[in-house]
């Protein structure tokens, strides 16, 4: 049933490995910084990597929408990383109220 056909490469769910989240703190120019919860230590490194890029963006006032397409990635999960980072993002642009035509 769960066997790999031409059109279906990718093993079954169940033999997938699984990476707890472990790491909570990472290391960004030899400091540590804690994150607000764990997470897995390759998603870690992501964020230790990513870490100036985002604050740099931050402080050239750059939009959360700009921050995201520059760094390819979406909205909601710049908002995640600047959560875990507890970065505090100096340029939030609100949503225009509805029309009420």
């Amino acid at each position: 049933m769960n066997q790999p056909t031409p059109n279906n490469n990718f093993p079954p769910p169940n033999t997938m490995p699984k990476t707890l989240a472990t790491q909570s703190v990472i290391t960004i120019n030899a400091k540590p910084l804690t994150l607000c919860r764990p997470v897995r230590p390759d998603f870690a490194q992501r964020l230790a990597v990513q870490h100036p890029r985002l604050v740099a963006l931050n402080a050239a006032g750059k939009s959360q929408k700009d921050a995201a397409e520059a760094l390819g990635i979406s909205v909601p999960l710049l908002r995640n990383w600047l959560e875990l980072l507890g970065i505090k993002w100096t340029n939030v642009q609100p949503r225009a109220p509805y029309s009420t035509r």
